[in-house]
């Protein structure tokens, strides 16, 4: 064991994979060396938490020994069970695991590295599909068709299918796969971490757990799971066109918006709040998705210019607006103008929960006879995924008509807030 004198250190002294305990503003810190650059020694903590320190004000460094990379040859095979479960890999914090060597985040190639953390694995025979690994910020339209192609096979060959995603754009995700979806013989079952599995509140073998208890349910749609709460005994499973991340880095950062989630795994138990959709003989997708669709934010200061050119050329455009579904009247002769040039104008809310009804002030009157087209409950970028999905696959003449119809549970008939029904 090296051992280093305050003021004697040096960056050469310290190498990645070396533990140490240390001395940082009079607490002492156990950690593995993930990098030393930028005149900084960055580690990952023996609490899982990471921490970048000056190697000038690290005091009674001691190096404990090393943490060597495990070859992913190493990773054992994962048990088989008699479910049968298709698990596709698109990336994410769920689907990576870190090199404390290289300090580099690197995907899952097996999923075996999960069996004595998630216990009920060896229930289940497992089919992994490996994607090139996607930061979910940057998945792109074409990206959930490809998705959506590649849990069509797995579904097809397995009658369930597991995603582990990113959490950022997961709901964006989840309503595309709704929308293509026309039949499902068996649950899709969207995963995610906020947190990543190397840290002691993780939350991603609680999450994957409760996904596969999902695929054993009769449910026919996709779904979204995620934990319920911020301790480590619930997971919901949300509706994918009602869902949405509500924070930035809590466990149950995910709420299903206007209802309840559709299940609830908690001590080995999935209990249902809500009817799912049931499984079909098949399963049938629609793989088209058109692009060529705005969703536009309104604020006062918005200018009238601005609107414009987010407006221009777009097939359809959903604005969100304030409250029950409002924008300045500024704005009136843009819109008669983009919906004369045949652009679908649609309103939404700024708001979480709610519908819109623009049948209550003059505002939301004056904007129905110029033509938009009222979103009632759902979501914002639900309504900008649907628009696409029906762009790419119905005749022009029979938006509206399709847009306002309960496709996959996108809109709710009467919506609880705070115990009181409004429609």
């Amino acid at each position: 064991m090296a051992e280093y004198l305050p003021g004697e250190i040096a960056l050469t002294d310290i190498s990645a994979g070396n533990v140490i305990r240390f001395n940082y503003k009079g607490t002492t810190f156990t950690g593995t060396v993930i990098s030393v650059m930028n005149g900084a020694v960055n580690l990952k903590l023996s609490n899982g938490y990471n921490l970048s320190v000056p190697p000038d004000s690290m005091a009674d460094i001691e190096i404990l020994g090393e943490t060597h990379s495990v070859p992913e040859e190493q990773i054992r095979e994962a048990s088989k069970g008699p479910v049968n479960v298709g698990i596709l890999a698109t990336g994410g914090t769920i689907a990576s695991r870190v090199d404390y060597v290289t300090g580099a985040v690197k995907p899952v190639l097996n999923p075996a590295f999960l069996e004595d953390s998630v216990p009920n694995i060896s229930e289940f025979t497992l089919d992994l599909d490996l994607m090139e690994p996607v930061l979910s910020e940057n998945l792109q339209p074409d990206d959930w068709i490809a998705i959506a192609r590649r849990a069509k096979r797995m579904l097809d060959k397995n009658g369930r299918c597991i995603i582990l995603h990113g959490t950022d754009t997961m709901s964006y995700t989840a309503s595309a796969l709704s929308f293509m979806f026309s039949e499902l013989a068996g649950p899709v079952v969207m995963v995610g971490s906020q947190r990543s599995s190397d840290r002691p509140s993780s939350d991603a073998f609680l999450n994957l757990e409760a996904a596969l208890e999902f695929c054993r349910e009769e449910i026919g749609e996709v779904g979204v799971a995620m934990h319920g709460t911020i301790q480590e005994n619930e997971v919901a499973l949300h509706r994918g066109v009602r869902v949405r991340k509500m924070h930035t880095s809590r466990r149950d950062a995910f709420r299903t918006i206007g209802s309840s989630p559709l299940a609830t795994y908690q001590g080995g138990k999935v209990t249902f709040s809500q009817d799912p959709y049931k499984p079909s003989d098949k399963s049938a997708l629609i793989d088209k998705l058109d692009r060529n669709v705005s969703l536009v934010y309104f604020h006062p200061a918005l200018g009238e210019n601005d609107l414009g050119l987010l407006l221009e050329n777009r097939r359809a455009a959903v604005i969100m607006g304030t409250g029950l579904g409002h924008v300045a009247s500024r704005f009136y002769p843009v819109l008669r103008k983009s919906i004369r040039d045949g652009t679908r104008v649609i309103m939404t809310s700024q708001c979480i929960g709610g519908s819109v009804n623009m049948n209550v002030y003059s505002t939301g009157r004056e904007l129905l006879s110029i033509g938009v087209i009222p979103a009632g409950s759902m979501l914002p970028e639900v309504a900008m995924v649907k628009s696409m999905h029906i762009l790419a696959n119905y005749d022009d003449e029979h938006f509206t008509e399709i847009f306002m119809k309960n496709l996959r549970g996108e809109y709710l008939q009467r919506e609880s807030m705070a115990g009181v029904s409004v429609p």
